[in-house]
């Protein structure tokens, strides 16, 4: 999931981000990890959900993600995500079709 993106639909909004926390800037376009196994998440240390679990009737006993800070594991955007990201939209993306469309 991209943070802020789709900007009418459902994305991460606290995100595992000192700087949004504490600043509360948002972090738009970066990619956080997503959902994780529920037996690693169970097995991590130091995550406390810091408001109620939005997504709690989709968890399973398979797999879970939290759109919350307090969720290192499945909430962090991640750099290396974020810049494999960032290079494949820029190989999609053709400056000769975005000429055309500005001409009309």
């Amino acid at each position: 999931m991209i943070v802020g993106f789709p900007e009418w639909g459902d994305f991460p909004e606290e995100p595992h981000s000192a700087f949004t926390a504490i600043y509360g800037y948002p972090i738009n376009g970066g990619l956080v990890d997503g959902p994780v196994y529920t037996s690693i998440y169970k097995s991590l240390i130091g995550i406390a959900l810091h408001r109620p679990d939005e997504y709690g009737e989709f968890q399973t006993d398979y797999i879970v993600y939290h759109d919350d800070y307090g969720d290192y594991s499945t909430n962090e955007p991640t750099l290396d995500g974020t810049a494999s990201l960032v290079m494949y939209l820029s190989f999609l993306y053709n400056p000769e079709v975005e000429r055309k469309v500005n001409q009309r």
